[in-house]
């Protein structure tokens, strides 16, 4: 028996009439497993053959095109089709991160606050260290010096953990805060109590972030300041993480156009978005014709952060562009000056391709 499967393996070509050879018909039986069996196998070896040398969609030069990944092909055709775009990524000028954590703090009108358990059992504290960290959200300012400002009900726990011992952290996140592709920063801090002129500048900066909150004014309320003591955590969204020491922190200064991001990216988004795509479109060297959607997410000094939605091979891929302005922006009117001349040079650049690709199919309409 093992020496007919061994032959009907090694004499596949012949193995139809191989079976009709077998004397009883237990033998035809198990050869007919072995022929579908092995005919299974060659038609998954074809159909694996067929999807490798299938066509895919890939991105490269201004439009999207299909390039072979048969063997035959050459290596410039599988060449990466998104090299160009990750290079672009990794080398558009970003604010530093400094700047970035500054930034958040500057915005941040909530906090997480992290404090040391003061109600922590006297025999818990040797056997896990002292603490058990305790986590809450109150309301928060940060002055000129980066420090965060801090009004504090003595009925509240976080309260009493911080008169018992000074460690904190505060976890402060972008505005619109929705998941973890968004900026946030932990900022271990020192914090102390204030009083006399410095609670009333304190009361001062809070108030100005705050301007509700007539809560402050009650008896039970005490100002603190709480004051970078070792080095920032920054996470500022997939791929963009780091540590900013407390001298770089203390030195860098916020974005001054950060706080128009929410109105200008919300009147590009609602009027403006063929703007926006034909500016990323120019950028990234795509094809503006293979965009279905094209969204402002933020910006900076520096540039803007586009989401760009394209349709490669019937597939909807996003892909967010980081867009460097021409020159640094420094108020709300130099925003609107550069967007203006983006649009302008991407509407002119289309203009130029357009009257490119007409030129040539009349030249090849008169040589017909």
């Amino acid at each position: 028996m093992w020496l007919k499967t061994f032959l009907i393996f090694i004499f596949s070509p012949w193995l139809i009439p191989l079976v009709f050879f077998c004397h009883t018909y237990s033998d035809i039986i198990y050869c007919d497993f072995v022929f579908r069996f092995m005919m299974l196998c060659r038609a998954r070896v074809s159909v694996s053959s067929m999807v490798r040398s299938h066509s895919r969609p890939v991105l490269m030069g201004k439009s999207m095109r299909r390039v072979s990944t048969s063997a035959s092909a050459s290596s410039t055709d599988v060449a990466d089709p998104l090299a160009a775009y990750h290079a672009h990524q990794k080398q558009a000028p970003r604010l530093p991160m400094a700047e970035e954590v500054r930034t958040l703090a500057s915005l941040a009108k909530f906090t997480v606050l992290c404090t040391c358990d003061a109600a922590t059992p006297s025999g818990d504290e040797d056997q896990e260290g002292g603490f058990w960290p305790a986590g809450s959200v109150t309301g928060v300012a940060f002055d000129d010096e980066g420090r965060a400002i801090l009004a504090l009900s003595s009925l509240s726990s976080h309260t009493r953990d911080l008169e018992r011992d000074a460690r904190c952290s505060l976890v402060v996140m972008a505005g619109g805060f929705a998941g973890v592709s968004d900026a946030r920063a932990s900022l271990p801090c020192k914090a102390t109590k204030l009083e006399g002129d410095a609670a009333a500048a304190a009361r001062e900066v809070y108030l100005k972030a705050h301007p509700d909150a007539f809560w402050v004014d009650f008896g039970d309320f005490s100002w603190f300041a709480a004051e970078v003591a070792r080095p920032c955590r920054l996470v500022g969204g997939f791929g963009r993480a780091g540590s900013v020491s407390v001298s770089d922190y203390a030195s860098a200064s916020p974005d001054p156009v950060k706080p128009f991001a929410g109105p200008v990216c919300g009147h590009m988004n609602a009027d403006h978005s063929e703007a926006t795509a034909a500016i990323a479109s120019e950028l990234i060297d795509l094809s503006a014709s293979s965009l279905t959607s094209a969204r402002m997410d933020s910006l900076d000094r520096l540039g803007m952060d586009v989401s760009v939605v394209a349709d490669v091979g019937g597939e909807s891929v996003t892909l967010p562009v980081r867009v460097p302005w021409p020159r640094p922006a420094e108020s709300r009117a130099d925003l609107k000056t550069l967007i203006v001349e983006m649009t302008k040079s991407a509407a002119a650049t289309a203009t130029a391709a357009a009257n490119q690709s007409t030129s040539k199919e009349e030249a090849n309409t008169e040589s017909e």
